[in-house]
C-alpha cells in the first residue's frame, strides 16, 4: 500500500512540476530572417515570427525608431499589417493583433500567401537601421534591430490603404 501511495505523489509531482513549467515559461518568441522595405513615406519590417514555447501568444503593437548615417533618433508611426487578395486586387489592412501557436512560426513577408507585416510610417530617407520592439498580449517584448535597405523598395508600400 505504501508503494502504491509513494507512486502516486511521484506521478502527482511531476504533473504539476510538468505544468508548472508550461505556464512558466509560456511563449518563447524570437525573430528571424529580419527585412525591411523602404517606399517613399513609409516601409516595412519584415520577418518570421518563431515562438519555440508551450503557450500561444499574438503580437499587439510594435514600437520603431530609426538611427540615421549621423546617429540621430528618428522615432516612427507604426502598425501592425496584412496583405490580402480581393476580387484579384491585392489590398492592405491594419490588424489588432497578429497571433503565433505553440511550437510554429508566422512568415511575416508583406506577400499575398505571408502577408502580415509591421508597417512603420516616417521619414525613411537617410536611415542606416531600425530599433523595434514588438509587444505581445502576454506581455512579453522582443527587441531587434534591423538593417535598412541601401535602396528604395517596390510600389507595395507607397500607395493609400483602407483600414478595416
Amino acid at each position: 500500500m505504501k508503494t502504491i501511495y509513494l507512486i502516486a505523489i511521484v506521478v502527482a509531482t511531476i504533473v504539476v512540476v510538468g505544468i508548472g513549467v508550461v505556464f512558466g515559461v509560456g511563449s518563447v518568441l524570437s525573430a528571424e530572417e529580419i527585412t525591411v522595405r523602404h517606399g517613399t513615406k513609409s516601409g516595412a519590417i519584415l520577418l518570421n515570427l518563431r515562438n519555440s514555447g508551450f503557450l500561444a501568444d499574438c503580437l499587439i503593437g510594435a514600437d520603431v525608431y530609426g538611427v540615421t548615417k549621423d546617429g540621430k533618433r528618428r522615432d516612427m508611426e507604426t502598425e501592425l499589417h496584412d496583405m490580402v487578395m480581393e476580387g484579384g486586387v491585392m489590398k492592405m489592412r491594419r490588424v489588432d493583433k497578429i497571433c503565433v501557436e505553440p511550437l510554429s512560426t508566422v512568415r511575416m513577408r508583406g506577400t499575398a500567401t505571408d502577408g502580415e507585416h509591421v508597417m512603420i510610417f516616417g521619414d525613411v530617407h537617410g536611415i542606416d537601421h531600425y530599433v523595434v520592439l514588438l509587444k505581445f498580449q502576454s506581455g512579453k517584448t522582443l527587441s531587434f534591430r534591423a538593417e535598412a535597405p541601401t535602396t528604395m523598395g517596390e510600389e507595395l508600400y507607397e500607395h493609400e490603404h483602407e483600414h478595416e
